[in-house]
């Protein structure tokens, strides 16, 4: 909300007509950042954990559903990490948006047919809050529970690009929609050659 205590009982006081104008325009302003879950003051405060994360396999899909009975605002934000290593170094996100619960269609196999496992985690953000950082993980946090697929298809997962402003090389999973502003470019990997004259 802005803080408008400073300076609109003086304006009040001296334009009664604008210091109204000025008041609803304020009020206009909260309400539109309170539906977007944003501040004027900076970050908003992440959502609460979630409870849990649930995962039904079937051939080459899995149904998660994610448990969240705390209050929460209407711009809640729901993110699921899936990665082929416990240690989600880097995860493939989905953005599941205001959804708790998606098919996720996955190879059983890798491109050479060797069956491949699959560990789940997941989040909550707002848009103007940071991610939260406590993770829900289908197992716990040091011993993720692996998911086997049954089916025949295979494929064998291009690298992680993250998501958000989190690192465009995937290396910064749990980011959501980020944890900084604006991510800048990545620069060149090695000097530019001389300029020949």
């Amino acid at each position: 909300m802005l803080d408008r205590s400073q300076f609109l009982k003086e304006v009040k006081n001296k334009d009664p007509h604008l210091g109204m104008l000025l008041d609803g325009i304020f009020d206009q302003i909260d309400t539109a950042f309170n539906h977007l879950g944003v501040s004027t003051k900076g970050l908003v405060t992440p959502p609460t954990p979630l409870q849990a994360l649930n995962i039904a396999a079937g051939s080459d899909h899995v149904h998660v559903t994610l448990t969240d009975n705390s209050q929460v605002s209407k711009n809640i934000e729901y993110f699921l990490e899936y990665a082929t290593e416990p240690t989600f170094a880097n995860p493939h996100v989905e953005h599941l948006g205001a959804s708790r619960g998606k098919v996720l269609p996955l190879p059983a196999k890798t491109g050479l047919g060797v069956t491949q496992n699959y560990y789940f985690r997941a989040y909550s953000q707002y848009a103007g809050s940071n991610p939260q950082t406590k993770k829900i993980y289908y197992g716990t946090l040091g011993s993720p529970t692996a998911v086997t697929l049954s089916g025949s298809s295979s494929l064998t997962l291009l690298p992680s690009t993250g998501s958000g402003t989190g690192a465009a090389d995937g290396s910064q999973g749990g980011s959501g929609l980020g944890v900084v502003l604006q991510r800048p470019a990545p620069g060149p990997k090695r000097s530019a050659a001389p300029k020949v004259t």
